[in-house]
């Protein structure tokens, strides 16, 4: 999960936990609020009807009724019961009949106001005393006004719990999306810089805050980068230069001596001993600058569009001058009708290179046996099978072979240098292609590369 998202999400989370607890706060303040209402309002109702019951004058008993009646209205279910002096039996009656716990009736007989509530009825007691008489009153009755009111605001707090939830994640993307945003022009702009435009800098505002630094600390760190990628790229012109211009004249000169005429066999294979060398010394050289190059990601304004049946067979006349007894043979059996499934886009001279380093790898390691190139395309790419009868490598080591300079175990009486295979590799990756390689070791190795079409 991006770091944006969490902070929406951190932040979401954080403001519904107070959101709701404010909810929970505000509904049980509410609830003892509406209940402590009730009782009071059950109180004066059970205040009024027992002092009309103790009163023996039955004018006044009818005045207690008319003001109940006029002014405060029966309540749901609303009930009382009377228990005088002497009335035993009754109470006991009443205790049974009323789900009240103890402690109720001894307020009750304490004089202390009692109040109970269960299943939605609210009961309350009072022990009236008057003229020296005395009774007690039990008086129930069912708050649906307050338990309406309560599911109201019950559902009020959830749809507000649940649209709130909705905004402050909405605004939590907004607020992180914004608060993000100069980092995401770095990463923008940090994905468009590459060998080629090392010069590129990032932009830095007047600000002094975490992001101003970290474009800073990027800036340096490109500077540095610079600098070594032109002494590398200066040291790679170079030495193409210094190394190919004596090369090509050691391998020229031993043309020459193999052409005169009336040369003694002895003189004869020293020359043909010094140009296959020459030749594989050049290759040697070629390779080490164009893994140094595919540093760089290649120079795709020299890419042009190849038929891969054509760069296979120059591949096949390269691998020809370097060892001419090579049992390399080219399949064309699976090559498609249509011609434009076989073109891809690419660099000639260095897909050309790939493919040479992976063919001579193959006749090396197999002893110069046979070593089959098979061309086939499918709905979407250009597979090239390179397949050998050698030595083969050791299953836990395939992982390693496209690492520079790393050689098998089981290669020591072979010379090498590690090379040839990780520039394959760049090669075939920096072209949108894919290597895999299966291998059995005493059996043989295949690499299957394949390549995307070109538009």
């Amino acid at each position: 999960m991006k770091i944006q998202n969490k902070i929406a999400l951190i932040f979401t989370i954080l403001t519904a936990s107070i959101i709701l607890a404010l909810s929970v706060f505000i509904y049980i303040f509410a609830s003892d609020s509406i209940s402590a209402s009730f009782f009071h309002r059950l109180e004066v109702r059970a205040d009024i009807v027992g002092h009309a019951a103790l009163d023996e004058n039955k004018s006044k008993t009818s005045i207690y009724y008319d003001i109940k009646e006029k002014h405060l209205r029966d309540l749901p279910f609303e009930q009382h019961r009377f228990i005088k002096n002497g009335e035993l039996e009754k109470a006991k009656a009443i205790r049974r009949q009323l789900p009240v716990p103890p402690s109720f009736y001894d307020n009750i007989v304490r004089k202390e106001p009692a109040r109970f509530s269960q299943n939605d009825t609210s009961y309350v007691g009072l022990n009236i005393r008057q003229a020296g008489e005395n009774i007690i009153i039990i008086s129930s009755a069912v708050d649906f006004y307050g338990l309406e009111e309560m599911e109201n605001l019950k559902s009020v707090l959830v749809t507000g719990f649940l649209i709130s939830l909705v905004f402050v994640f909405t605004f939590g993307k907004l607020f992180s999306a914004q608060i993000f945003f100069p980092i995401r022009r770095i990463i923008r702009n940090v994905k468009g810089i590459s060998a080629h435009n090392l010069h590129q800098r990032l932009a830095i505002d007047g600000s002094k805050d975490e992001i101003a630094d970290l474009s800073k600390t990027f800036n340096d760190m490109l500077d540095r980068l610079e600098i070594t990628f032109e002494m590398q790229n200066n040291f790679v012109s170079n030495a193409s230069h210094e190394f190919k211009t004596p090369l090509t004249v050691i391998s020229g000169e031993a043309q020459l001596g193999l052409s005169l005429p009336g040369l003694p066999d002895t003189a004869r294979d020293s020359f043909r001993a010094i140009y296959q060398e020459s030749e594989k010394l050049e290759h040697l050289a070629n390779s080490m600058l164009n893994l140094a190059q595919t540093g760089f990601e290649g120079k795709k304004e020299q890419w042009d569009k190849l038929r891969m049946d054509e760069l296979i067979i120059s591949v096949k006349e390269a691998v020809d001058k370097i060892f001419p007894d090579n049992q390399v043979v080219i399949n064309f059996d699976k090559l498609p009708d249509d011609e434009q499934l076989l073109i891809i886009n690419g660099n000639a001279m260095l897909l050309k290179a790939a493919f040479t380093n992976i063919v001579l790898n193959s006749c090396k390691y197999s002893d110069n046996q046979k070593v089959e190139i098979l061309i086939s395309t499918d709905k979407h790419h250009v597979t090239v099978e390179i397949t050998d009868k050698g030595i083969g490598i050791p299953d836990r080591e395939i992982s390693q072979i496209f690492v520079p300079f790393f050689r098998a175990s089981n290669t020591k009486k072979y010379k090498g240098y590690g090379i040839g295979l990780p520039l394959a590799n760049n090669i075939i990756k920096m072209h949108q292609g894919t290597v895999i390689v299966n291998s059995e070791v005493g059996i043989g190795t295949r690499f299957i590369t394949r390549f995307p079409f070109g538009n």
